[in-house]
């Protein structure tokens, strides 16, 4: 591609518009794109077919312009045929800026018919997909957005950015998310603003966020190697009635200024899921989930939220090895609180301080349910939700 570069109109100077430039070369280049050095100004979505592989160069800056009212639909980049599906396709290098900051870039609000959702990235439908030594900063909502993956392989991806703004999720998975690999994941400057990984299996599909995406099961999936310095939350698993499952993770180091892993059920979003009293066993199928080798610490001043909230139904979620930095710690909240839940059994080890109104059984095992509810502190501990 380097000697036909020009032949596109492609021009990388950060003033011109190089979307049509750009996508009449990724439909022209035979399945793979080299882009060199420059700032590519993108107005409208660019559009990746099957059996592409586009190539930047580290310093190749694309840059979601300010100047365009966005509309529904619109990214910075999606597979092209979100409707039918798409497969190979793979995005490795550059910088990619949501100039979150731009006239335009701003999210309506969650409930705006037809709004615009700030998602930077939107991949629907897509088998045999690779995200590689990507660097993402300022997007206006989520980062990525997922939905029905079948093979995926993200890697070596680093968020930023100085422009916090809510719902900036980092790695958003809605349904039918399978067969995936996350690892080398970094989140600096106090990204991601909100779920640096949200494994969503159950969402509110009328939020702008989530226009055109579907709920449906979330499943085999390994992630490792993930520091956060300051992130919101590093983990949501959010799941009502679809299961999430066959999930490992290992080797985590996360500042959060609110949970390390969040299990609520979206109760107290601003899109609540159910009516609690509709639902007296409790909601979720979050099933077999190896959590081990975590590090986390709370970088908020003031929190009333432990590090691990579960208010879901868990069916042998293990996590193992999970230490609290104290001495970077700045508010000592709780360690793990399970409520809501239904029938619940929790098999500690090594807790120092458990307190709530969760049944003892026998040596380190507790009943909780949606009467009663468990508390833990202190440190390094290991624990069984069944």
């Amino acid at each position: 591609m380097t000697e036909q570069y020009f032949d596109f109109g492609i021009m990388g100077d950060g003033i011109t518009d190089d979307t049509p430039a750009l996508q009449r070369a990724i439909n022209a280049c035979g399945g793979f794109l080299e882009l060199p050095a420059g700032v590519y100004l993108i107005t409208r979505t660019l559009l990746v077919p099957s059996n592409t592989h586009l190539k930047l160069h580290p310093y190749a800056v694309m840059k979601l312009s300010g100047d365009i009212k966005r509309r529904a639909g619109e990214f910075l980049l999606s597979n092209a045929d979100a409707r039918n599906g798409n497969e190979n396709i793979t995005i490795e290098g550059g910088l990619w800026d949501g100039n979150c900051c731009g006239a335009y870039n701003e999210k309506p609000d969650i409930f705006t018919p037809n709004g615009w959702s700030g998602s930077m990235f939107n991949f629907h439908k897509v088998r045999n997909l690779k995200l590689c030594d990507m660097t993402v900063m300022d997007s206006p909502a989520y980062f990525f957005r997922f939905c029905e993956l079948d093979g995926f392989d993200i890697r070596n991806i680093i968020f930023t950015g100085n422009n916090p703004r809510p719902n900036q999720d980092g790695l958003h998975f809605c349904g039918g998310c399978k067969n995936g690999y996350i690892g080398n994941i970094v989140a600096l400057n106090g990204q991601t603003n909100d779920d640096l990984i949200a494994l969503n299996a159950d969402d509110s599909l009328r939020r702008v966020e989530n226009l055109g995406l579907v709920n449906g099961a979330i499943e085999n999936i390994r992630i490792e190697n993930i520091v956060a310095e300051d992130c919101h939350t590093f983990l949501r698993m959010l799941s009502v009635d679809s299961p999430i499952r066959n999930i490992e993770i290992r080797n985590v180091r996360c500042g959060c200024r609110a949970f390390a892993i969040n299990m609520d059920a979206a109760r107290y979003c601003r899109t609540p899921l159910f009516n609690e009293d509709d639902r007296p066993d409790g909601v979720g199928r979050i099933e077999n989930v190896n959590i081990k080798g975590m590090v986390a610490f709370s970088t908020a001043e003031k929190t009333t939220d432990a590090l691990i909230c579960c208010e879901s139904n868990c069916r042998n979620v293990r996590i193992e090895r999970f230490t609290r930095d104290f001495a970077t710690d700045r508010t000592h909240c709780n360690l793990l609180q399970v409520r809501n839940v239904s029938d619940f059994r929790v098999v500690l080890r090594e807790p120092t301080d458990i307190n709530g109104s969760a049944k003892r059984t026998a040596t380190g095992l507790y009943l909780a349910d949606k009467e009663n509810s468990l508390t833990v502190c202190g440190n390094l501990f290991s624990c069984y939700l069944n």
